[in-house]
This record gives structure tokens, sequence and C-alpha cells, in this order.
């Protein structure tokens, strides 16, 4: 590769453009730009001569597939060449991506030697060899091509009409010859039909495991009547299911009932009209039919709860392996972080890079503990232990991690202390979870950010018990995020239902579900307000004032 070549280096984690640039310089790249997303960055290919674009997937304001989607789209910078790196390894991910025209994908973590592999192949084709439009997809995504995918739809659907032709099996049982005779040559068109003189010779034929459709079973016959025949049929499981008419002279009361009695299903009356006959077994071979379906589908219930079951049981034992597998070891890098971090002889350059270390294992540790807080509050099984904290610190500390998205798209935080404009979030203390509050406002805060229109400006509005507060009482405080537009229309009755959203391709719909599971944990509520008229949005959050003892004790 050109040691001259510009590179920039897109990713919404500063740690991780300073591990590719770190990366690219290992290699003799010296030339290198970075951006924190996928607007700065197309504001840079625009500006700048770029050579190779290497670009995170999920980013705030606008994401790396945006950003390629935007690149070849543009006749002057179409053939740029564009490595994706990113932790996505779904298969419709990858897809997307190549649908879009990336160059090349790759999966984080890396090393050095495959980032250089793959800067070489982007170098020189910017564009996948093979097209989308074919129907092929690499063979990373282990997809069999359109002619096998046709011949096996074929064979299926060869096979399913071979099945069609197959005609149901009837053993007709008969101690009369000429009735065995007219009944086989009435019945051969539709169905396959085998033939038995005495109940001894229906049982045998069953025993053998030639199991018919449906048997037509004679009354009255010597040595075995019809009666015990078919009681003896119901009485084998492999047999019982297998509905049995009686053909019969015998019209009594006392006969059919007999007859329902030991198993059958239905009565003919010899001589049994044609049409009536096929009729009868038409319909019970289709009610047989359904309850194999039933039956069919029951079964597949029971699979499928035992799976459930055993998921569940995956989930409680990841809980386990979380908090002790998982946290151990990401335990162990903060600490030895710390003691780098510590040590004099470390470089100072080499601190910041560790400095990144501890950071990132710090993210994962509050991800980890979040996901499965989450998961007990969903089941209601979370221990809630409260403390005081400050929410003026959580705003001040979102808004900083915000501030390069902030910056580009000039959109400003306007902060309020109980109606009046600030500078800053004044203290307002609450009886709360650090992590959970700190998860709960970001998301808030970035739904705004993602829903405001550049230039325009995010209200937060932190009010106390008894300032103008009328949504919550004396032992409650309000938090009001406002931002420009509004929710769309498909969403607003489930704002905060599980997996809602719309019109976000990499949303999941978990943040306002889990914002509202964790203001319920804290003992407060939350409520969303839009108006199409004013084009604006309101997210109200109540939680419990923790200095609410000051106000009901007399003064001394």
């Amino acid at each position: 590769m050109d040691y001259r070549t510009k590179f920039l280096v897109v990713d919404d984690m500063e740690g991780m453009r300073r591990i590719l640039t770190n990366s690219l310089h290992q290699l003799g790249m010296q030339n290198i730009v970075t951006a924190a997303n996928g607007a700065e960055a197309w504001r840079k290919i625009e500006t700048l001569t770029v050579d190779v674009v290497i670009s995170d997937w999920n980013m705030p304001v606008m994401s790396g597939l945006e950003l390629l989607k935007k690149i070849r789209a543009s006749a002057q910078h179409a053939n740029l060449p564009v490595l994706m790196m990113t932790a996505e390894t779904e298969r419709f991910q990858v897809q997307l991506a190549i649908d879009a025209g990336v160059s090349e994908y790759m999966i984080k973590p890396f090393n050095v030697g495959a980032l250089e592999s793959k800067l070489k192949k982007v170098i020189e084709q910017p564009h996948p060899k093979i097209p989308l439009s074919t129907g092929k997809i690499p063979a990373v995504l282990q997809r069999t091509g359109p002619d096998s995918a046709r011949d096996h739809a074929t064979s299926l659907r060869d096979a399913g009409q071979t099945a069609g032709l197959a005609k149901p099996t009837l053993l007709v049982v008969d101690d009369l010859p000429d009735n065995l005779d007219v009944l086989v040559e009435l019945l051969s068109e539709n169905y396959q039909v085998r033939a038995a003189n005495s109940g001894e010779r229906a049982l045998k034929i069953l025993d053998s495991g030639k199991i018919p459709d449906l048997i037509l079973l004679d009354v009255m016959m010597p040595d075995m009547d019809g009666f015990e025949v078919c009681r003896r049929i119901k009485a084998n499981p492999a047999t019982a299911d297998i509905p049995v008419i009686f053909l019969t002279a015998m019209s009594e009361t006392t006969d059919v009932t007999n007859g329902f009695a030991v198993g059958a299903v239905d009565f003919v009356t010899k001589p049994a009209d044609p049409p009536i006959l096929r009729s009868r077994i038409d319909t019970h071979l289709k009610l047989r039919q359904a309850f194999a379906e039933l039956k069919r589908n029951r079964i597949a219930l029971i699979e499928q709860n035992a799976i459930l079951q055993d998921h569940l049981r995956l989930r409680d034992e990841f809980d386990r392996m979380a908090q002790h597998d998982l946290k151990s070891p990401i335990a162990g890098i903060i600490n030895f972080s710390s003691s780098l971090l510590a040590d004099p002889q470390v470089a100072q350059e080499h601190k910041e890079i560790v400095k990144y270390v501890e950071q990132a294992a710090y993210s994962v540790l509050d991800m980890v503990s979040l996901s499965l807080d989450l998961y007990k509050m969903e089941q209601g099984s979370y221990v809630f232990n409260p403390g005081t904290v400050d929410l003026a610190l959580i705003f001040d500390r979102i808004v900083r991690e915000m501030s390069s998205q902030l910056l580009i798209r000039q959109i400003m935080i306007q902060f309020r202390s109980n109606g009046r404009d600030a500078d800053a979030p004044g203290s307002l203390p609450v009886l709360g979870d650090e992590l959970l509050c700190y998860s709960m406002f970001n998301n808030l805060v970035k739904n705004a950010l993602e829903a405001a229109r550049d230039g325009t400006e995010i209200g937060i509005d932190l009010l106390a018990p008894g300032a103008g507060n009328e949504l919550a009482n004396q032992y409650m405080v309000s938090i009001r995020i406002s931002n420009d537009g509004v929710v769309p229309h498909d969403i607003r009755d489930r704002f905060f239902e599980k997996f809602s959203t719309s019109g976000k391709p990499d949303g999941t719909g978990l943040g306002t579900f889990s914002a509202r599971l964790i203001a319920i944990t804290h003992g407060g509520t939350i409520a969303m307000e839009t108006s199409d008229e004013q084009a604006s949005t309101t997210l109200t959050v109540c939680l419990p004032y923790a200095l609410h003892a000051d106000l009901t004790e007399p003064t001394p």
C-alpha cells in the first residue's frame, strides 16, 4: 500500500478511532483523518481528498450504512473504497451492507494483519466482485445459489404431488365373499381396499403393521363378531385411533348403542347406498386427518414449551454466569488497567491507550449489570437498593458525552431549573440507582436528539417539589425533556411497549421500554406528550425526592 494514501476513520468511540489510527500507523500509513459519525465523515469526504473510508456501523446522527449509501449514490465519490468494521454478525446485517455496495466487511475485534489484508482488497476493488442483483451472495453468508433453491422447491412440489396421488387405505371385513366382492368393486376407484373374511383375519392384518386409514366392519360374523373385533382394535394403542364404521343389517337402538360403546364412529345399514357410503367414509377420513393434525400440533406445542422452559433455564444460568464469570474477568481488566495507569514507568502515550481500555471495560461492566437488572425488573425479581443520586451530575455527563453530536447538528441543550433558564443543570437529588438513572435519561436524551431537527433546541427542565411542579406531589421531582419533532402516529399508543419502534432501521424498540421499567422500579412514573400543532414532544419522568423528609419535618 502507498503510505501517502489518505484514510478516513469513522467511529463514535474515541478509543476505537485511536486504536484504528495506531493500527494504520503500524502499517506505515501517516495520512489519517477521523470522524465521530457518518454526518461528520460525509462533510470531510466533500471537503478533503479521501482515498479509503474505514467506518463503524452503529453510530449516532448518521450510521455507517447510511454513510455507505450516501457515498455510493454520489457520482463524485461512488468508487470510494469503504471497509465496514463492526461487531454486527447477523446474516441480514451483512446482506444490507453488501446491498449498499460495501467494498469489504470486517468483524471486530481484529488484528493488524487482517486489517492490512482487507485494505489491500478494498483499494484494488472498491465494489464487490459479485453484485447482489444476481441473487448470489458471498460464501460468508453460507447460502446456496438460486438454482439450488429452485431445484429444492421443485423437488418439494413433486413430492407433494406424489403424496397427493396416494389413495386412502380401507380395510373391509365381512364373512360373506359376495359382500366383499361388491364392496371392493364399489370402493376401489377412490380408495386402496384390503379385504378380510373374518375378524381374526382382520386382526392379523393389523398386527402385521398394515394400518389402514379406516375400517368397514360387519357386525354379524361367526367365531368373533364385529363388536369384539372393534373392542380389540380400540384396546391396541397402535390401532386405537383408526375409525371403524359398522356395516350391518341390525337397526335396533341397543345394537347401535353397543357399537358406539365399543368405539365405532358410525353405522351404515345394509344394503349400503353407494353415494351415502362414500360420503360417510370421506367424512370420517377428514375427521381423522383433522384429529391427527391436532395431535401433531399438541405434540409440537409440548415440544416448544419444553424448549421455552429450557431457554428460561439457560437465561437463569446466564444470569449466574454473567454475575460471576463475566464480571470477574472484566474486573480483572479494570484492576490491571488501573495498575498500569499508576505505574510511573509506563509512558504517557501508552497510558492514554490504557485509559481507553479501562473506560471500555467499565462500559462493558455497566452493560452487563444493566442487562441483568432489566431482565430481573421484567421478571419481578429485581431487588432495589436506592441511594441519593444528583441528577445534575447525570445530565452533565450525558451532555458531555453527546457534545460532538450536538455540535455537528447545531443542536443546543437548554437547561431549566424550576422553570428558569440555566447554563447548567441545578442540583436535584433523587432516591435511586446511579447506573439505572444514567441509562434511563441517556436513552431519553438520545431519542430527543435523534428526533430533533438540526439547529433546534432540546429542553431539560428539572423541577423540585413545590416549585411549580403540578405533575408530582411534595415527595416527587419532575424531569421534562422536550424536543422539536413528533412521535409517529403508528407507535403513539404503544410508545413504552417492548420492541416499539418506527422509521429507525437500527432501532431495537427497547429504549423507552427500559425507561418505563426503570421509572416504575424507582417508584416513579413516565409519560409522553406529543403535539402535531406545535411539532414538539415532551417526556416527563417523576422520581422520589431524596430530601422529602426535610419538607415534612417541622423546623426546629
